[in-house]
């Protein structure tokens, strides 16, 4: 389990960026509009999703009763908070209970607060109709009735009214046609509410009756991509004497960010003691066509962690006009179920299957899947694919992969970890002549001689270790080998699920170690990084790690450059600092990362989390998040088609893959071209060119494409 920090935090008042598109909706108040014929009811909405209610031919008509993948109107979940009137009476009282902070949204009564996240709804008027006349507009069934709102409006300058079940509109009403909007309370649920809602126009006359009914379901919640440009990064917020470190890291976050383009100003939470701001939630959104492009509302995502309490702060501080939170209860505290475990593949087809959203990926831990599968499967478009991540100690997918725009027909690309890379570049140092270097060029900070005991209030240690000892230690030299391997099957996993080469994979290079987590006596935080349990092994029986017969559970030993914040739109990069060892003055890990970010058109700017992250079993990508662009058309095409490829299966498989020599005992395969058990073979583990990780070879990405040169 991650460990938590202790932060003294003060109130702050930014308030969240929402930017959330508000367009103008198919208003047909005039009296030139189609008429129907005789006595037929006719409601219509935006079934062929061109963000307009067509009265003058079938587009709206054909089909309308029923909705699929590529057609059927969509509404909103119109759970934002206006003004914070919701979020203002949290805070007003004594703390409410989990099950309580979602009660109070702008959808939660009868009273329209945003029209503009209203989808239109209209009946073909009715000019023959007869006095006393009369219709009336309906959900029969009890489920979607009660997660749906109905408004009427009379006239186009009038006030919206709420229309029930027992609501009846008048001859001259029909006559003219209804205009109509409809929102959702709630969003679609597992083992609840899948978002249908079947409206129903009855009219009623002396001439007979007439009943017609239109099929619309709420948009889902969808997370964000890589694609999608950053419009604001998201942090924790330190204080000078409680947490020093923390706050020299938000400066610097702040000038990277300001470096990069980015006008808008950090949002820093404060409600909480918990500074992982990217596994306490998940950006999300929600859109529906408009006539000018989506029209989309942000919905931040809770983490299922229950027992979080910084996860709370998405209610009680975050929401806003145009911004909702929700969130999926029953989840345990473990740290599968953070938010860093949960990141989204760019848009793609392959095989017949269109991912215009993209698709989530969330880490297993073996049998062990993350508590928002269910919620994200009930959403219906970015069906997760499951890869393991039950080796890592944390055990989150943004600790070794990662995907990035390129500038390419599929206009993105795969970065990946690759340990083996990392001991070539170790070993090139090495042939060089230059062991004798530290692996962590880093310097020792001043300890504070102010009283403070907070998370980021003391340094952490940086080890002397040099290179030639790090390359002579055969248990870390095996744990490079097993991470290989393990990162190699999850990328089978994705090739095969999403058509990737090869060719479209960039490895980094990356050094892992089996952290201590055993907690000091006196209640101050654990290292989670640089003790002598790291460079000389760690026993692989140890019971901390064990799990069935894996006892791999590694965390970054440099700083994981892979886990870093992803500026889309401002072609930057933020990562930590490796701390690698120097050649000539010049950070080895550090050069080769700005070089391969390069390559696909971004620059890197390194911070320092030394003391906030590293040593605390993250980086900068779990101690940050960002909100995005929510221009996203994903209601086009066969969202999802016949694809049934779900990646790691619940009993520990890779698909098609097969790994050999997972376990911890287990490592070495003689077979193995890539072996590099044997440190003292200058050639071990770097060539590649026909091994497992075939990851190191000169017609690939990497540390062995000439990005330095060693003297």
């Amino acid at each position: 389990m991650r460990l938590e920090a202790l932060l003294a935090l003060s109130s702050f008042s930014l308030a969240p960026f929402a930017l959330a598109r508000v367009l103008p909706r198919d208003d047909s108040c005039d009296a030139s509009a189609p008429t129907a014929t005789s006595l037929k009811a006719d409601i219509r909405a935006d079934t062929d999703r061109d963000g307009l209610v067509d009265l003058t031919d079938t587009s709206d008509s054909e089909g309308k009763a029923t909705w699929t993948a590529d057609s059927g109107a969509i509404f909103l979940p119109n759970i934002g908070d206006t003004d914070k009137r919701c979020s203002k009476d949290l805070l007003k009282g004594p703390a409410v209970s989990n099950e309580k902070l979602d009660r109070c949204n702008d959808a939660s009564d009868n009273t329209l607060r945003s029209e503009q996240f209203l989808a239109p709804l209209r009946t073909v008027p009715m000019p023959s109709l007869p006095d006393g006349a009369s219709g009336r507009i309906y959900i029969k069934d009890q489920v979607q009735r009660s997660n749906v709102r109905i408004f009427h409006q009379a006239s186009c300058n009038s006030t919206w009214t709420y229309v029930d079940g027992n609501s009846t509109f008048s001859a001259a009403a029909l006559r003219k046609g209804l205009v109509l909007g409809i929102d959702g309370r709630d969003v679609r649920r597992p083992n609840g509410w899948d978002g249908r809602a079947l409206v129903t126009f009855d009219v009623k006359s002396s001439n007979g009756t007439s009943s017609d009914s239109v099929m619309l379901r709420v948009a889902p919640v969808l997370t964000h991509t890589h694609l999608d440009p950053v419009q604001q990064v998201i942090g924790v917020k330190g204080n000078d004497t409680g947490a020093p470190y923390l706050n020299r890291f938000n400066q610097q976050l702040k000038a990277a960010v300001n470096e990069s383009g980015l006008e808008e100003d950090l949002y820093l939470f404060s409600g909480s003691d918990d500074i992982w701001a990217q596994d306490f939630m998940e950006p999300g959104f929600a859109s529906m066509p408009g006539p000018d492009g989506p029209i989309s509302l942000r919905i931040m995502i809770r983490s299922p962690q229950d027992e979080r309490v910084a996860g709370r702060q998405l209610f009680e501080y975050y929401r806003d006009t145009g911004i909702g939170a929700v969130q999926q209860l029953g989840g345990s505290r473990d740290e599968i179920n953070s938010g860093g475990n949960i990141e989204t593949i760019p848009p793609y087809e392959f095989n017949g299957t269109s991912w215009p959203a993209g698709r989530l990926i969330l880490g297993n831990h073996g049998k062990q899947s993350h508590a928002m599968l269910p919620f994200f499967r009930a959403q219906e478009t970015q069906d997760p694919l499951l890869l393991d991540t039950d080796w890592l100690a944390i055990g989150h997918v943004d600790e070794f992969v990662q995907f990035v725009p390129f500038d390419s027909e599929r206009g993105w690309i795969i970065m990946a970890d690759d340990p083996m890379a990392g001991v070539k570049l170790l070993q090139q140092i090495k042939a060089s002549g230059q062991g004798s270097q530290r692996v962590f060029s880093r310097n020792n900070d001043t300890i504070s001689p102010n009283p403070c005991n907070d998370f980021g209030c003391q340094p952490i240690p940086v080890e002397s270790t040099t290179i030639n000892e790090i390359l002579a230690n055969k248990d870390l030299m095996s744990v490079q080998e097993q991470c290989a391997k393990r990162i190699e099957a999850n990328l089978q996993i994705l090739k095969q699920a999403t058509g990737v080469t090869d060719d479209e994979i960039i490895r980094l290079p990356a050094l892992f170690k089996r952290p201590s987590f055993s907690l000091p006596s006196d209640g101050s935080f654990p290292n989670f990084g640089n003790d002598s349990s790291v460079t000389n092994g760690t026993d692989s029986n140890d019971s901390s790690f064990t799990n069935g017969t894996d006892v791999l559970k590694v965390g970054a030993l440099i700083p994981g450059v892979i886990n870093g914040l992803v500026l889309t739109g401002y072609g930057t990069y933020i990562t930590p600092n490796p701390w690698g060892p120097l050649v000539n003055g010049t950070d080895i890990f550090a050069q080769t990362t700005k070089s391969l970010y390069a390559s696909v058109g971004m620059d890197v700017i390194f911070i320092d989390d030394w003391n906030t992250h590293h040593n605390y079993g993250g980086e900068i990508h779990c101690g940050t998040n960002s909100v995005r662009d929510m221009d996203v058309e994903w209601y086009g095409g066969d969202i999802n088609g016949d694809d049934e490829f779900d990646g790691f299966d619940e009993d520990g498989g890779y698909g098609n893959y097969t790994i050999n020599s997972v376990g911890a005992n287990n490592a070495t395969d003689s077979n193995d071209p890539d072996d590099v058990s044997d440190p003292d073979d200058a050639d071990s583990g770097a060539n590649g060119d026909n091994g497992d990780n075939g990851n190191c070879g000169d017609d690939g990405y990497g540390p062995g494409n000439g990005n330095f040169t060693l003297s």
